[in-house]
């Protein structure tokens, strides 16, 4: 039984080893009468600490292992008290049983003739010596094994949670990865048909960036200068592409090795190229900044947009991004994009570690 995993019999035989010397120190220490005296540690006063404690302990392991997990469902409430009472009822006749029949006699007590019929019809003296007394020792266990049943229920939804949020990521950079080549690829492609002498170059940087993308970022967070240097090859990649005709405005800074989630910032960056490529007089123009200062970070992309082909596209990339930051920096972002005078700016904050 996973219950019993991890040692936690430990747990338990220590827990009722303290419960056993408060049974002891009760019997032995006088009470509230100072003029009692102190009772010297006896085989009788262990045995009937050591009785009382096994009954304590089959309430308790009754209640906690098999009653409260029935009636934690709803439908079987009432089976569950019916239950409840009729397994305290038959402990607390097995303990006097126990007692009369075992105990008493070799303790020099006296055998008692009492049948077994006598015994169960006993219901006053087995409800006000047995059942209350056993419930009442059953108590701080019972306290005992919800908090800690309790914790456990946590760590559980913590891990599933996790687990989950581990699915959901790895789901979307599967969508990245062929996001990314499918783009880079489009723009291999041109170059090829136009035979470019740039194509071999291409290639190359192309293999470094996807090295990059396939096997050095599957960490939940890499270096934020790792991203950087990565953003920096990609628009590099894209200037090969589109020649003199590209201008890019770049600007970076950072006050300290920060880490962050992998492909966030590509996203953003690639989503201009592909969305936001507008020749104005000729040129396009566009800038890329990052400015991570006291742990926050803002990265902005902005470029020129035709106003006249309509709603401005954010494509796949945007929408990836959002669910990312939803899992990775839940109430710890912030992600805008706005137009204008046919300027389209991202602008992405959010917390470092």
């Amino acid at each position: 039984m996973s219950y019993w995993k991890n040692k936690a019999w430990v747990l338990h035989l220590s827990f009722w080893g303290v419960i056993y010397i408060v049974y002891l120190a009760q019997q032995v220490f006088p009470g509230t009468d100072d003029a009692e005296p102190i009772k010297p540690l006896s085989f009788t006063i262990a045995a009937k600490a050591l009785f009382h404690l096994a009954g304590v302990a089959a309430t308790s392991y009754y209640i906690c292992l098999g009653m409260l997990p029935l009636l934690q469902k709803r439908k079987k409430i009432i089976i569950g008290i019916v239950l409840l009472l009729l397994g305290l009822y038959l402990i607390a006749m097995v303990n006097r049983m126990v007692v009369i029949y075992v105990l008493e006699p070799c303790l020099g007590y006296g055998n008692r003739q009492e049948t077994l019929s006598e015994l169960i019809s006993q219901f006053s003296i087995l409800f006000d010596y047995y059942l209350i007394s056993n419930m009442a020792g059953a108590f701080p266990f019972i306290i005992f094994y919800l908090l800690i049943d309790r914790q456990r229920i946590m760590r559980r939804q913590a891990e599933v949670e996790r687990e989950k949020k581990e699915a959901e990521l790895t789901a979307l950079k599967s969508q990245i990865n062929p996001h990314f080549l499918f783009n880079t690829l489009n723009g291999l492609y041109s170059l090829a048909l136009q035979q470019s002498p740039k194509t071999p170059v291409v290639i190359e940087k192309l293999s470094h960036l996807l090295d990059y993308v396939l096997y050095r970022c599957t960490a939940q967070f890499v270096p934020l200068r790792n991203e950087i240097e990565l953003i920096k090859n990609y628009i590099e990649l894209e200037k090969i592409r589109f020649g003199k005709n590209l201008h890019v405005e770049e600007l970076y800074y950072q006050d300290a090795d920060y880490s962050i989630a992998p492909l966030l910032i590509l996203s953003i960056t690639e989503n201009v190229f592909k969305h936001g490529v507008e020749e104005v007089n000729g040129i396009t123009s566009l800038k890329v900044s990052l400015h991570a200062q006291q742990h926050i970070m803002r990265f902005e992309t902005q470029n020129a947009f035709d106003s006249t082909a309509g709603e401005v596209q954010q494509g796949i990339g945007l929408k990836n991004l959002q669910q990312q930051l939803d899992l990775l920096y839940p109430r710890r972002y912030s992600l805008a994009t706005k137009t204008n005078n046919n300027i389209f700016t991202t602008v992405l904050t959010l917390e470092l570690q």
